[in-house]
């Protein structure tokens, strides 16, 4: 019986570890870990551990020379996506940051067309006012979390440009190679930040063990081993069966959030009835784009 859903199971284990990154993220916060140090760290450890796995199976790391501009630039993208993901957390709580990061999937309605010179399905226009109700919902009873709600939409709205980019590299280049390239572009552009910014020296990267120990496993369990996984489940399943699996995404990060962080997490009523407006609207936006496949 296990056998025949062992992907599945995989596949919900990985969302719980990508749900877990909130946990990671909001534990370093408390450990005066900047926003940027995380990423910084994160993009590190996370492109020395694919590519050693990678060196290990003697994959080869290949890329030509434009699809090696477009990662690397994607990269950036990824980077301030988790920059700004890490600062909502920071400035809120885990369950507003990963609530209001699901909304990738309305920014992807309206960046998709724009990108792969598709037509506009104005039934998305629905699905975007229905998630602006539940957006306002939970800002009118968490007044005090705007910056944090706006970092989170600025995250969300990231994912779904490098969603898009990186369904267009798929195509044309191997996957893990692109996430290697995609790493590296973002450690560079954190890195020049640093640089430009003054404080690239051993004082502002500085990190005691517990630290280290934490960025360790956002490194390499929750980017890198989770990569990997995700890469051969999706040769396993169906598309669709992971696009809406990987949308329990915030619930297990708010159900994670409530255990690891009962004083904090517990939002007013309102903020549950908007979240679940968002996301059980995103839910039945990927059953109807099923049924329309």
């Amino acid at each position: 019986m296990l056998s025949k859903y062992k992907y599945h199971l995989w596949l919900h284990f990985i969302i719980l570890i990508w749900g877990f990154t909130g946990v990671i993220g909001k534990e370093l916060g408390l450990l005066d870990t900047t926003a940027v140090t995380i990423v910084f760290y994160r993009m590190l450890i996370g492109l020395i551990s694919l590519f050693i796995v990678l060196r290990f199976l003697k994959h080869k790391i290949r890329i030509t020379k434009k699809g090696l501009f477009a990662t690397l630039g994607t990269g950036l993208i990824i980077a301030a996506h988790w920059i700004t993901f890490f600062k909502a957390i920071q400035l809120s709580n885990i369950s507003l940051a990963l609530v209001f990061l699901s909304t990738t999937a309305l920014f992807t309605s309206f960046i998709e067309p724009l990108i792969l010179k598709r037509k506009y399905d104005f039934k998305e226009s629905l699905m975007g006012i229905t998630i602006i109700v539940g957006i306002a919902v939970i800002a009118n009873t968490s007044s005090d979390y705007y910056i944090a709600m706006i970092l989170a939409l600025i995250s969300a709205m990231c994912a779904a440009f490098f969603s898009v980019i990186n369904g267009k590299l798929v195509k044309e280049h191997d996957p893990k190679s692109i996430t290697i390239f995609e790493m590296l572009g973002g450690f560079i552009g954190v890195a020049i930040f640093f640089a430009l910014s003054g404080e690239l020296n051993t004082a502002a990267l500085a990190i005691d063990l517990e630290q280290f120990g934490h960025l360790f496993i956002l490194g390499s369990v929750c980017t890198a081993f989770a990569f990997l996984v995700g890469v051969e489940l999706s040769k396993h399943l169906p598309i669709f069966t992971m696009n809406i699996t990987i949308n329990l995404e915030p619930i297990y990060a708010v159900i994670l959030g409530l255990l690891f962080y009962p004083n904090t997490e517990v939002m007013p009523p309102g903020f549950y009835l908007g979240a679940t407006i968002i996301l059980g609207t995103i839910f039945v936006n990927a059953l109807l784009k099923r049924r329309k496949t």
